[in-house]
């Protein structure tokens, strides 16, 4: 398997055990962050890093397959290889 595979399949095995729309309990779950941060991330003034979702009442919803778009569209290559900062360790 490929890089460019490996990066499109990984979101699937995160959300694997939910149905179409997620609350925000649940996207909680799955990105191990508080609640709040979630709500944050829906509400976001900044359009390239606000999470598509509706807000239905008082509670929102997120689609499964925007939320797998999002993982994918905001994963960081950096992440799995260390940055030059990493590398270099603490200055002193």
């Amino acid at each position: 398997m490929d890089e460019t595979t490996a990066l499109m399949m990984w979101p699937d095995s995160m959300l694997r055990r939910y149905g179409d729309m997620l609350s925000v309990a649940d996207v909680s779950c799955v990105l191990g962050l508080e609640p709040r941060n979630v709500r944050c991330l829906l509400t976001s003034s900044d359009a390239a890093m606000r999470l598509p979702g509706v807000k239905i009442g008082k509670s929102w919803r997120i689609a499964r397959d925007q939320l797998r778009a999002y993982l994918i569209g905001h994963h960081n290559d950096d992440s799995a290889h260390g940055s030059e900062d990493d590398e270099k360790g603490p200055t002193s």
